[in-house]
């Protein structure tokens, strides 16, 4: 039987477990892939996660993905290893590849046999179990064995386990089988066999078995194991409680972590609890990493539906339970018990000099018996205008308030007297406070004030602050808090401002208890801080010594950050030795020996990794050297720090070529220094990191070059003075020579002078000309894309107002579809007005491929169309045949252009025919009207126009606008152009375009 007696007597221990907080972590917020398969630390500190995507290293605040090593598979499975000798080893599935973390760094390392976590002995499979997690499974055609540092258990053979050492073997023979190995661990080398059915446990160390009979968790029915060789750790779950096996072989103990409910609702696979941190990792297959923070901070509340969990008053009940104003008993684990007070006020609760609860009630007094239980009460009527009551050293207090201020008066029995001191105030009294047996001292809306007892006088100390409370802690020290101006040490009749936390939350400070230890417990409005006094009296001595504050939040296992306050003490140390202090959202209590702060380990802190610019972060050790393009630096400082980075104290600074001092370094989920706009040289980067409550600082200094640009070095400089020297030489000669032959030059300089005015006056009248062919082209170009545009516009215009004035729905649709129509071909037309810029200057009258004439006549006939149409006019495309032409498509485009426009305004109720012939020689493009028509002088007219070859760049103002930059179009492609009468009305244009001109 061993030492099983012994071994099981302590296995409950330590039941009461903690609180806790949850954090999931998956894909969205920082791992690569929702599964977290194996957890490991290593001996730096640093926590590793085994995904379906690569390895994962969390420091505490953020996650670095390893995926990129040269191979194709990333599944990575379960840890192996020592992570004490800096070796701890993964395989990927199918153990194609192996991955070695070493010096907090994964590499691909090679592969050999003694790695394989399984392999085959001939047609059987042989298994390495490394791990036993909730989800394993384990078959009887498959040989298992447990590999030890030096020996190994082998589970080959039914009913029997194997264990050799060398080529020592040793068989034990019990009732065992494959599926038993759900219900194993290994601690040390010692291995654990739990038998639910028959509620045994057996041990086996070095092949020599002892069994145990005893009912323990172990063994239990309901019990789920989980075992993790690489860290040694064991777990025990039952009815979700969960346990962690500490001690020894010989000294099995259970120390029990907490109640989680929600165990079994996810594909939990991996667990490891972090000591030092007191966190539990648990990690599924498709959920992600859920991280659980134990906490010894108790919340006490109402669980009710819609209960009112805020409470700003309250007091000691009992030697660790409290009492608030609605008479709900609180203990740390919740309510235990409900005494009967009613509906009061919850801000006033205080006892008399008898231990009776005094209440106030609107302007009344309720008063619970102490001898009755505080079943029995009274109500005493104070008065109208009754405002608060309150008890300091001898002294009880009311005030008064009313439209001309606040009276407050001070009673040396009690409440229910004639009061022995009055005074009045402009301004609202919150607190009183006994400091001495003739002087008292009163906390108002605008100040501190100190009076003199027995005489009138009111000495105000300071103003304009909004004095919250007056106390005194056990340290015989008298502290003032505000609102919203911080907290004072009231010394020798002076206010001793304390410094503020880094974030500004002390402003509004609440109250402040002192522990065993010397550390001040400090509530506000945004978390409870914990401070060493001795930081807070040393600034009080010299202002100038820092004062570090550790704070705690939601994360360490409140409801909610925002603590209450109240002018009368409603914080409190129990006789048990726990502090109590009223958050808006439940009281808190904690024993502040439990209560850990956490700070990095002076050996654990590593600055090796840089990024640069948009570079991917790569590693360095103690210099760096920066390349003169830099723009910046990020040097990551690695700390494995696992609580809330808040309380985290990291500064940098730099010293070199350029200084700076320390600079606060921000804890957000990366912890780097930026190093930016420095100019080359050598330099030191010193970053100091407090490693304790005491203000130590850990520094970390690395070396670092920026490269200087060549002409920054001083090989430059020098070759940069000779040559500027050999220069200057140079010059001197030049010009002695110059000198020399001045004098020849200067006549024949004179000579040259006559030509070259005579050019210079060429040039300027060339100059002259091209300016006005410039401003000539600019407005033939403004008119040219007037004139075109003119007549769709006026078409549109035109339909619109008999849009407006039409209340025909069938004739309004036909307007509306020829302006949509018109609309559309304008605006194509408009595209391509970027074209008509090329229509004047073009020197190219060519194209350097063939296009369809036709496609010219089809877009303008879909331009015309409506307009047409509306006018009763039809226009035909009479081409059969599809005639091709290089000639510049812009050019062509805008003369037929303005011939179809043209027609189109002077044909009423007719017809306009557009066709195109082709011979041999000649392509002709044929417009047909049968409106109008020109007469015969107007024929003669643009016929001579186009026949002068002196007119090369025509007015255009006046009538025939279009017809005269038509002639000049055609001109320019060296085309012709005819007119003549249709019959019996109308014009018939022709632009016959010369073959032999179209493939020059």
């Amino acid at each position: 039987m061993r030492v099983w007696a012994f071994i099981f007597a302590c296995i409950y221990f330590n039941i009461y477990g903690q609180s806790h907080t949850s954090t999931w972590y998956n894909i969205d917020n920082g791992l690569p892939q929702s599964s977290a398969k194996a957890i490991v630390k290593d001996k730096y500190g640093f926590i590793w996660i085994s995904t379906e995507n690569g390895l994962v290293r969390y420091d505490g605040s953020s996650f670095i993905t390893f995926n990129n090593f040269k191979v194709n598979n990333l599944h990575f499975g379960e840890f192996i290893g020592d992570p004490l000798l800096d070796s701890i080893t993964v395989l990927n599935n199918f153990q194609e590849n192996k991955i070695i973390i070493k010096n907090r760094f994964p590499k691909l390392s090679h592969l050999t046999g003694s790695d394989k976590m399984a392999f085959s002995n001939g047609n059987t499979i042989v298994q390495r179990i490394a791990n036993n997690i909730i989800t394993s499974s384990f078959y009887n055609d498959i040989q298992y064995f447990i590999q030890l540092k030096n020996s190994a258990y082998y589970f080959t053979e039914k009913n029997t386990i194997i264990y050799k050492e060398g080529k020592k073997e040793t068989k034990t023979a019990l009732p065992f089988t494959n599926k038993d190995l759900n219900n194993i661990f290994v601690l040390n080398e010692t291995l654990f066999i739990n038998d639910l059915k028959k509620r045994k446990t057996y041990s086996i160390y070095k092949g020599q078995l002892s069994v145990s009979e005893e009912s323990t968790l172990f063994n239990h029915p309901d019990t789920k194991i989980y075992w993790q060789q690489i860290t040694n750790q064991t777990f025990i779950i039952n009815h979700d409680n969960i346990y962690i096996l500490e001690g020894n072989e010989k000294n099995l103990r259970l120390r029990f972590l907490i109640n989680f409910e929600e165990i079994g609702n996810h594909s939990y696979c991996s667990m490891f609890f972090d000591k030092d941190f007191n966190k539990l990792y648990l990690g599924t297959l498709n959920n992600g990493l859920n991280v659980l923070k134990l906490t010894n901070f108790y919340i006490s509340k109402k669980e009710a539906d819609f209960s009112n969990n805020i409470y700003y008053a309250s007091l000691p009940f009992s030697k660790n339970t409290i009492i608030a104003e609605d008479g709900t008993e609180f203990g740390k684990n919740g309510i235990v018990k409900k005494h009967l007070f009613g509906c009061n006020d919850n801000y006033l609760m205080m006892y008399d000099d008898s231990e009776n609860i005094l209440i106030r009630k609107r302007n009344s007094i309720i008063r619970y018996y102490k001898n009755s239980g505080y079943k029995r009460k009274d109500s005493t009527f104070i008065g109208k205008g009754f405002e608060a009551f309150m008890k300091s050293g001898n002294f009880y207090g009311t005030t008064f308030t009313d439209l001309s201020g606040t009276q407050l008066r001070l009673y040396k029995k009690n409440l229910f007297t004639r009061p022995d001191f009055t005074y009045n105030f402009k301004s609202f009294v919150n607190i009183f406070f006994q400091y001495s047996d003739r002087e008292i001292l009163t906390g108002n809306s605008d100040g501190l004030y100190s009076i003199m007892l027995g005489s009138n006088t009111i000495t105000p100390l300071i103003k304009n602050i909004h004095v919250k409370s007056i106390f005194r802690t056990k340290d015989n020290l008298i502290w003032i808090t505000t609102n919203k101006n911080g907290f004072y040490l009231f010394r020798n009749h002076k206010l001793i401002k304390m410094p503020n936390d880094r974030n500004g939350y002390l402003q509004s400070a609440h109250y402040i208890l002192e522990d065993p230890k010397g550390a001040y417990w400090i509530s506000s409005n945004n978390g409870l801080f914990k401070v060493p006094k001795k930081q807070l009296l040393q600034y009080a001595e010299n202002r100038k010594t820092p004062v570090f504050y550790y704070r705690f939040t939601k994360r360490d296992g409140f409801l909610t950050n925002e603590f209450n306050g109240s002018s009368e003490p409603n914080a409190y140390a129990l006789e048990n030795g726990e502090f109590v202090f009223p958050s808006m959202d439940g009281f808190v209590f904690f024993n502040p020996d439990n209560i850990r702060t956490y700070y990095p380990e002076r050996n654990k802190i590593y600055i090796e990794r840089v990024k640069i610019g948009n570079s991917e972060p790569q590693y360095f050790h103690q210099t760096l050297d920066l390349k003169n393009n830099y723009k910046t630096a990020d040097v990551f400082i690695d700390i494995p720090y696992f609580s809330n980075p808040e309380n985290l104290y990291i500064e940098g600074k730099i010293s070199g070529k350029e200084n700076t001092g320390w600079e606060q370094i921000p804890t957000g989920n990366e912890l780097k220094y930026t190093i930016s706009d420095l100019s080359p040289g050598e330099y030191m980067l010193s970053i100091r990191i407090l490693i304790s409550p005491d203000g130590k600082y850990e520094v970390k200094t690395i070396r670092f070059n920026i490269q200087p640009l060549f002409y920054q070095t001083l090989l430059f400089r020098v070759s940069a003075s000779v040559v500027i020297l050999i220069i200057i030489i140079i010059i001197v000669q030049l010009t002695t020579n110059f000198l020399r032959i001045k004098n020849k030059a200067l006549k024949q300089i004179v000579r040259n002078k006559n030509s070259e005015l005579k050019e210079t006056s060429l040039h300027l009248e060339a100059v002259k000309s091209n300016l006005q062919k410039e401003t000539e082209y600019q407005k033939k170009l403004v008119e040219t894309i007037s004139h075109d545009i003119t007549t769709p516009i006026r078409f549109i215009a035109m339909l619109s107002q008999k849009l407006h004035e039409s209340d025909d729905l069938e004739l309004q649709k036909k307007y509306f579809d020829s302006i949509y129509k018109s609309s559309e071909q304008l605006y194509q037309f408009t595209l391509n007005l970027k074209e008509y810029t090329e229509l004047y200057k073009a020197e190219n009258i060519f194209e350097e491929k063939e296009y369809p004439i036709n496609r010219i006549l089809e877009i303008k006939n879909r331009l015309f169309c409506e307009i047409a149409k509306e006018q009763g006019t039809t226009i035909s495309l009479l081409a059969e045949h599809t005639l091709y032409s290089k000639v510049n498509e812009s050019i062509l485009t805008a003369i037929i252009h303005n011939i179809l426009d043209n027609a189109v305004k002077n044909t009423f109720e007719g017809n306009i025919s557009l066709n195109i012939t082709e011979t041999q020689q000649k392509s002709t493009i044929i417009i047909a009207d049968t409106g109008i028509g020109m007469s015969t002088e107007q024929i003669a007219t643009y016929m001579n126009l186009f026949r002068n070859p002196t007119l090369e760049t025509p007015s255009f103002k006046g009538k025939g606008l279009g017809l005269h930059m038509v002639i000049h179009l055609v001109k320019k492609i060296n085309a012709e152009i005819s007119f003549s009468q249709n019959q019996p009305s109308g014009t018939v244009v022709k632009i016959i375009l010369k073959k032999t001109n179209l493939y020059e």
